[in-house]
């Protein structure tokens, strides 16, 4: 249908005969989009329970859908913030082992631990809220450190404006904890 605008040239028109469902949107992105972003797309629509994996992993089965398994093998289903893939996938981009959601004794769920070594919280410009989680935030903080779990606090500028910079954060605080240091 023309609503008498000519879209702007990074947007690509994609005709779909019958219903567009969540798990058509997904393979879509897969098929159009960066990894990254495609990535976002639809490991978020599997958190939410919009699309089961099982059914994501059981579309992306022919010999030319390579890259949209790469996609479906680094969906974590337990990712609770897109600026949490972001973080996990530059991570394990640059050969770094993670882990998400850690349950530490204590303290709760920690956002991602990278190696065994680091903490990472990801942390959007609204994370806190009101004046208790900011007090809740700062105990876990300090559990963490008499823990001797050292943890970065990362936001979305850094993650999706300076990725290399996280990357040499991340890996200066990890040689930092290995021994001979």
């Amino acid at each position: 249908m023309n609503h008498g605008r000519a879209l702007d040239a990074r947007f690509r028109v994609h005709r779909s005969e019958g219903l567009l469902t969540p798990l058509r949107i997904c393979l879509q992105a897969m098929r159009c989009l960066p990894e990254l972003d495609a990535l976002c797309i639809v490991e978020s629509a599997v958190a939410l329970g919009h699309v089961p994996l099982a059914r994501l992993k059981d579309s992306v089965g022919g010999r030319r859908d390579g890259a949209l398994r790469r996609i479906v093998e680094l969906i974590d289903p337990h990712s609770q913030s897109v600026l949490e893939t972001v973080a996990r996938y530059h991570l394990r981009s640059a050969g770094l082992s993670t882990q998400s959601q850690v349950y530490i004794r204590g303290v709760g769920r920690l956002d991602l631990y990278v190696d065994g070594i680091l903490g990472i919280e990801v942390d959007g410009r609204q994370h806190h809220s009101d004046h208790r989680e900011f007090e809740e935030d700062r105990r876990r903080w300090n559990v963490l450190t008499m823990q001797g779990v050292p943890v970065l606090r990362v936001t979305h500028a850094l993650l999706t404006r300076e990725p290399d910079q996280f990357l040499a954060l991340v890996r200066a605080a990890i040689a930092s904890r290995r021994p001979g240091h």
